[in-house]
C-alpha cells in the first residue's frame, strides 16, 4: 500500500447506474476480493490455485473480454462500511486494473453488506426487471435461492446446477447446458466461475449476469 492513494483508483459506475446499464442488455462479470486473489495467482476458498482460471480472469479485468460484458469491481464510495479498512484491497486491485482502457462498473450490485443503500424495494424491482417476463436460465447450487427468486417473475426459469466448490472444472459443461435452453438471459450464482461464465456467454451472444448469492434478500423485498 506504500505510495497508494485512492486518487489513483478509477472512478467506478455506481450500483444503480450499473443495473440500468444491464437493463439495456449488457452482461457483467464481477470481481471481489476472492476473484482478485485468483487473478494474482493465489487460491481461494471455492477454487484452488489454477493458472488457467487466473489467466481467464486477468483477460477479463484488463479489458480483453466480450465488448458487451461489463467489468465489475469495488467502488471507492466513501459511504462503504469499513471504507478505510478496505483501502489495502483497492491498492491490490490497482496492480491489475487498466483504468485508461476500461470503464469499470460496480461489483457490489447485489451486496447490501458493502452497499447498504441498495436494500430497497425500488432497487430490488430494478434488478428483477432483468428477468421479469423473460425466459431465464439460472446457474446455481442445488436448491439455490437464486433460482427460486428468478422463478417468481420470469416467464420460464430453468436451473443448471453447479457445485459449491471447484465449479471452474465444469465450466465448459455449464456453458453448453445454459445455451442448450436458448434462454433470453442467464443469471449466474456460481462463485468465481460466474465471473468467467458471464463473459463466455456474452461472447456467444447471450446476456449473462453474474449476480452472486443474492436470491434470499431479493426475494424478501420482492415478496
Amino acid at each position: 500500500m506504500k505510495g497508494y492513494s485512492d486518487e489513483l483508483y478509477p472512478e467506478v459506475v455506481g450500483e444503480y447506474d450499473t443495473v440500468r446499464k444491464l437493463l439495456e442488455g449488457f452482461s457483467i462479470s464481477r470481481f471481489g476480493d476472492g476473484e482478485l486473489k485468483i487473478v494474482l495467482g493465489a487460491g481461494y476458498v471455492r477454487e484452488p490455485e489454477n493458472p488457467k482460471l487466473a489467466a481467464e480472469m486477468h483477460n477479463i479485468i484488463t479489458g480483453g473480454g466480450a465488448p458487451d460484458c461489463l467489468v465489475g469491481i469495488w467502488t471507492k464510495d466513501p459511504r462503504i462500511p469499513k471504507f478505510e479498512s478496505q483501502m489495502p484491497y483497492r491498492a491490490r486491485f490497482m496492480r491489475v486494473l487498466r483504468p485508461s482502457d476500461v470503464r469499470y462498473y460496480s461489483s457490489t450490485i447485489t451486496r447490501p453488506d458493502a452497499a447498504p443503500w441498495i436494500m430497497t424495494s425500488d432497487y430490488s424491482r430494478m434488478v428483477e426487471g432483468l428477468w421479469r417476463g423473460r425466459n431465464a436460465v439460472v446457474v446455481c447450487e442445488h436448491k439455490g435461492s437464486m433460482h427460486g427468486t428468478v422463478k417468481m417473475r420470469a416467464r420460464k426459469a430453468w436451473h443448471v446446477e453447479c457445485p459449491h466448490r471447484e465449479a471452474y472444472a465444469q465450466i465448459d459443461r455449464l456453458e453448453e447446458e445454459v445455451l442448450r435452453w436458448r434462454p433470453d438471459i442467464a443469471i449466474l450464482s456460481a462463485g468465481p466461475t460466474a465471473t468467467c461464465l458471464a463473459n463466455r456467454l456474452a461472447a456467444r451472444g447471450l446476456q449473462a449476469i453474474d449476480l452472486g448469492s443474492a436470491g434470499r434478500w431479493l426475494r424478501q423485498l420482492l415478496s
